[in-house]
């Protein structure tokens, strides 16, 4: 092959490095979408590479964007399938980038719950300096840690010998409550 057929291709011509340049995202990435069959090149008879069109770099940057509004590959997937059966998926759409700005509202709860523990156990360790371990403890300033006034519990988790179990809290302080962290 020439060179001037990377450097002017024809349409459909297009390798997975152009496709890549072109659409800014790495060559890595248009193989995986090709893998999860976003799109379907057509193979090259003579060599087997993969070809790709104009088209094929505009479904790249939809993919892109679409991913940018926290759709998942599966969810684009069915929107590009309905687009290829000549449907309109912006109802579709609408109702998935709802789920997710709710399902991200949960995650900041969570986070803004985390980073309360965490700023209360630093203040907490700040205190009480480094405590040695008793016997079986791995390390005092974790395991000593209680969260108080949870409504709910994250995770289940299993009663230790040493002392009794006190449920993880993941729940955000609620009217200038602190958590209630302490060291036993």
């Amino acid at each position: 092959m020439s060179k001037q057929f990377f450097e002017t291709p024809s349409l459909g011509a297009l390798r997975v490095a152009e496709v890549a340049r072109e659409a800014d995202v790495t060559p890595a990435t248009v193989r995986y979408y090709a893998r999860m069959k976003l799109l379907t090149p057509k193979r090259d008879p003579e060599n087997g590479y993969r070809c790709f069109s104009l088209d094929d770099v505009r479904r790249v940057e939809f993919i892109r964007q679409a991913q940018s509004l926290g759709l998942t590959i599966a969810d684009i997937k069915t929107i590009l399938a309905a687009v290829d059966d000549g449907d309109s998926p912006c109802q579709q759409v609408k109702s998935l980038v709802a789920e997710r700005l709710l399902h991200i509202q949960e995650q900041i709860v969570e986070l803004h719950a985390t980073e309360a523990r965490i700023s209360d156990a630093i203040a907490t360790w700040r205190k009480v300096g480094s405590p040695t371990p008793r016997d079986g403890e791995f390390c005092p300033l974790i395991e000593r840690v209680e969260v108080a006034n949870c409504r709910e519990p994250a995770a289940p988790q299993r009663q230790t010998r040493r002392k009794p179990l006190h449920e993880a809290c993941h729940c955000p302080p609620q009217g200038g409550e602190t958590g209630g962290l302490s060291l036993a």
